[in-house]
């Protein structure tokens, strides 16, 4: 047979291919095998129907975490991607130097979900949420950082550190100059900076910051960020990204406030990627998953092509990855997102408490990874 899997008659959305019609999209063992109209079912052992569904990429939730404190997500990872859509997750620094070999034993090895990971500069990673990890500059080790990131390339693409007050503690701006220097090490890694609540002006972190680097969590409304007194977003925010620094919203139980965001998109300044920054708290509260984010981001106005773009072609992208996921063309990796999009009346919160009225809400139907349906709605 021509195709193993025939999902039919389904809304392709796909911005790297500047796809959004009504097509077919054939699957052969774990690969795309072809995107077109009237692709016949007869070629197919299996057909999937797709009428009034939307059919993108597998979502890849850039920020999120699998073995915060040894347990987050833990054990529910592939069930909490799976069932929104999501067949690639990026572990945001979880663990470091001393701890990401038990992560890779106990998580990367065993989850089914494509789990990748950015290894935080300080040896034990988030293992106390109630202790800054940034506080002790011992554990703040480039040299070790920079061995382990080289020993596991294709799982470890990037150095983390978190520049917030309560985590750095009295060491200001050095948790992220060691945490550079350790990618500088690596081979000249991308750092993802956490940003919430700085020490310092933002602009003092994005100075630090060379093209590719990420800024992480940059819709806060938490100390100093994005906005000018006038609620403007400051010049230097332009520049920054101007120069290719990439800003992530990471929603998290702390990191979205929607008047900021609001200000972003009325200003043009359009998030590189929405990711979750999930948790299990956040999985209980206003996170949810990464659909409830986007969903987030299409009642704030942003066309639901660029909101997918968001997850799934973009962070392909910086992950070099953008030939094998993230993209639905011939022979790149099965995975696709199969979803709903519902109106109505919905009510969405942010991670300061403020609720926003909205139309759509999105929904997940399938999911395939590698070919295979591993979720589905009913």
């Amino acid at each position: 047979m021509k195709y193993d899997l025939l999902i039919k008659s389904g809304r392709v959305i796909d911005k790297s291919l500047g796809l959004d019609k009504q097509m077919d999209v054939g699957i052969k063992g774990d690969k795309i095998a072809e995107v077109g109209e009237g692709l016949n079912v007869q070629d197919a052992k299996q057909v999937l129907a797709a009428n009034g569904f939307i059919v993108t990429p597998g979502l890849i939730d850039f920020h999120a975490h699998a073995f915060i404190e040894a347990r987050e997500l833990g054990l529910e990872t592939d069930q909490t991607c799976f069932s929104s859509g999501v067949t690639t997750m990026v572990d945001a620094g979880s663990t470091g130097a001393a701890n990401f070999e038990g992560f890779k034993e106990f998580m990367l090895e065993k989850s089914k979900v494509r789990l990748l990971t950015f290894l935080h500069i300080s040896t034990i990673g988030i293992a106390d949420r109630l202790v800054g990890e940034c506080t002790y500059l011992p554990y703040l080790n480039p040299e070790r950082t920079a061995e382990m990131a080289k020993k596991y390339p294709k799982l470890i693409l990037g150095i983390k550190v978190r520049q917030q007050k309560e985590v750095v503690g009295e060491n200001g701006l050095e948790p992220l100059k060691l945490a550079k220097k350790a990618a500088r090490l690596a081979g000249d890694l991308p750092v993802m900076v956490h940003v919430t609540n700085p020490p310092y002006s933002l602009n003092k972190i994005l100075e630090l910051l060379d093209p590719g680097d990420i800024v992480s969590h940059f819709l806060h409304g938490r100390g100093m960020g994005i906005l000018n007194e006038d609620y403007r977003i400051f010049p230097w925010v332009y520049e920054a990204k101007k120069k290719g620094i990439i800003f992530d919203v990471a929603h998290g139980r702390n990191h979205l406030n929607f008047r900021v965001a609001r200000i972003a998109l009325q200003e043009g300044f359009l998030p590189d990627t929405i990711s979750s920054d999930l948790t299990r708290i956040g999985k209980m509260g206003v996170v949810k998953n990464l659909l409830h984010c986007l969903t987030k981001f299409l009642n704030l106005g942003m066309d639901l092509a660029s909101v997918l773009a968001c997850a799934t072609n973009h962070p392909a992208r910086l992950l070099k990855l953008e030939d094998q996921i993230g993209t639905l063309k011939k022979g790149a990796d099965a995975d696709l997102a199969i979803l709903a999009l519902e109106t109505g009346d919905f009510i969405y919160e942010d991670s300061d408490g403020n609720k926003m009225a909205g139309q759509y809400c999105l929904s997940p139907r399938y999911t395939i990874s590698q070919g295979q349906v591993v979720w589905s709605y009913k």
